[in-house]
């Protein structure tokens, strides 16, 4: 029974994958593993209380050049992921927070020497940063992340916040998102990810971030957006590889929206979020509950057929399978480390979550039980998630008609505005 389990298994997920795929996707996680991480604590002793900007530079040919950056809206640790090179880290308060450092505004390097050289398996987690006051510490490099073109050139991850595009862009196509899910580094490189705004920013309306699950794109999105009320409500759509270890995800969503935040100051914001992008979507609330952000703002958390007790399939590929790993599954796999601590947090009341799930399906190979033709029933209702859900709705659809479905859209249009509705809760 095993031998069939698995076979199905494999048949679903690797029956299209040629040898030369699979030679990428080992390219591609062996060139993952590779990272190590620079890390710190962030110390800022200004009392303007502002938001703090850390920005990692690499050096490449004796040029400095921006790989990335990450927003606290308090002192916190700071982590980079990066492949071994030579880097150094800067970090100001945005005092006008218009991304912009200017020689007013509090700043610090890390370290006495300012280089860091980054070796392969040695992480570095002791890379304090300390603001000074303006004539103290000074940034010789000014940074300026206000602009698309200084954002187009952050790498691994190269994450875009706020462009504005089309449903139909080149980037949304269903083989981008298989690229997404087999080839994770190419996908950034080459794609690079973030989170896409359909218009300009209207502070009248309350933004709505979808999450898609593995293997997907913004596009899985289409029949719910033409059917939303976007005089009331604005779609901002998440883009990512969703091959990636599913902590690496979350940290991409948290930094987006840390700068929509910084930029935009909403009063509430709706997640919606499909299969696997559901539990990302958990997760970033626990950081922003664990970090003070969960109370800063109201939050509506839509999850709809997430997997909330793992897929058994997935453990499966990682205890047979000899052709290649990706690294989602890792977390995706029944009590991996990733599914136990999801539920550790306790929300604050400024989140409510509301759980759909879908059983039009059959007999689950794995599970002995039923499912909607790609996660079980149970995963999907595991008593975990349905504690901390204010509702609970089913839906006769399988695991891909379910985000088409009317009656699913109609109740989530229902829930829109029962939120749009509610009074803002006390920060408690």
């Amino acid at each position: 029974m095993l031998v069939i389990k698995l076979i199905i298994f494999m048949g679903f997920f690797w029956g299209a994958m040629s040898g030369c795929e699979f030679l990428a996707l080992q390219k591609n996680v062996k060139i993952y593993d590779q990272q190590v991480r620079l890390s710190g604590q962030l110390r800022n002793p200004s009392q303007q209380k502002k938001p703090v900007i850390v920005v990692l530079y690499q050096i490449l040919n004796n040029e400095k050049k921006i790989l990335s950056y990450l927003v606290y809206h308090k002192p916190d640790r700071f982590q980079f992921k990066v492949l071994p090179g030579q880097y150094y880290i800067a970090a100001f308060e945005d005092a006008n927070q218009d991304l912009i450092y200017q020689d007013s505004e509090w700043a610090a390097y890390s370290g006495p020497t300012s280089v860091i050289t980054m070796e392969p398996d040695k992480d570095q987690l002791t890379l304090d940063l300390t603001l000074q006051p303006p004539g103290y510490s000074r940034l010789e490099e000014f940074p300026n992340l206000s602009f698309p073109t200084s954002r187009a050139r952050l790498r691994l991850p190269e994450i875009r916040i706020g462009e504005i595009v089309e449903l139909g862009d080149g980037r949304f196509t269903e083989e981008i998102g298989q690229l997404g899910l087999w080839e994770p580094i190419r996908f950034l490189e080459e794609i690079g990810g973030g989170l896409y705004f359909l218009e300009h920013f209207d502070p009248g309306k309350i933004p709505v971030i979808f999450i898609h699950g593995a293997g997907g794109t913004p596009n899985s999105w289409t029949h719910i957006i033409q059917r939303m009320d976007r005089d009331s409500f604005q779609p901002l759509l998440f883009h990512y590889p969703s091959g990636l270890y599913l902590d690496d995800v979350t940290e991409l969503l948290r930094q987006a929206l840390s700068q929509i935040y910084l930029t935009h100051k909403f009063k509430k914001l709706i997640m919606v979020a499909h299969s696997m992008g559901g539990m990302v979507a958990r997760a970033e609330m626990n950081l922003a509950t664990l970090k003070g952000r969960g109370r800063q703002f109201s939050h509506l958390l839509v999850t709809i057929s997430t997997p909330w007790g793992g897929h058994q399939g997935a453990q499966m590929a990682l205890d047979h399978s000899t052709l290649g790993i990706i690294p989602s599954w890792i977390d995706m796999a029944s009590d991996s480390p990733f599914q136990k601590k999801l539920f550790e947090t306790l929300l604050p009341n400024t989140i409510h979550h509301y759980l759909f799930f879908s059983y039009q399906g059959g007999l689950n190979p794995f599970t002995e039980g039923n499912d909607d033709g790609a996660v079980s029933i149970s995963s999907q209702l595991d008593n975990r998630a349905q504690y901390f859900a204010e509702k609970i709705l089913g839906f006769n659809e399988d695991h891909v008609s379910i985000l088409k479905s009317r009656e699913m859209i109609s109740q989530l249009n229902e829930i829109f505005y029962t939120f749009k509705h509610m009074k803002l809760e006390p920060k408690k």
